[in-house]
């Protein structure tokens, strides 16, 4: 059984591993947390994340919609990555809605929607 600290470390790997192209290595060791900890949200944003790093927006906001916020609506990460992936498919009013209700918190979450509605704004 993995620890919490080794599912962090993998989960850091596979996000590092998105950053670099290498999506399919990221995606297996998703599929590997999700296989010992099933339902891990973090493994879950993840996944589409891997979807987003390749244009596959509307995979990732299925996942993102369907695995996570269906069931924790209020989870500031997901949050923050759909209202990424709906920027990038240039639905912004839709991310704009999305990202204004973490706008005036203090997480790296609140970060990025700060900067995608700053980036919003300016365009």
């Amino acid at each position: 059984m993995l620890t919490d600290s080794q599912i962090v470390r993998l989960l850091d790997i596979a996000n590092a591993a998105c950053h670099k192209g290498l999506v399919l290595d990221a995606r297996t060791i998703y599929d590997g947390v999700l296989a010992v900890r099933p339902g891990h949200i973090p493994a879950f944003i993840g996944q589409a994340l891997s979807h987003i790093v390749i244009g596959e927006y509307a995979r990732a906001e299925e996942i993102i919609r369907s695995q996570v916020l269906a069931e924790n609506p209020d989870d500031a990460e997901a949050k923050a990555m759909l209202g990424l992936c709906l920027y990038l498919t240039d639905k912004k009013d839709e991310a704009r809605e999305v990202l204004q209700t973490l706008a005036d918190g203090q997480s790296k979450s609140s970060d990025l929607a700060r900067s995608l509605l700053d980036q919003m704004e300016q365009a």
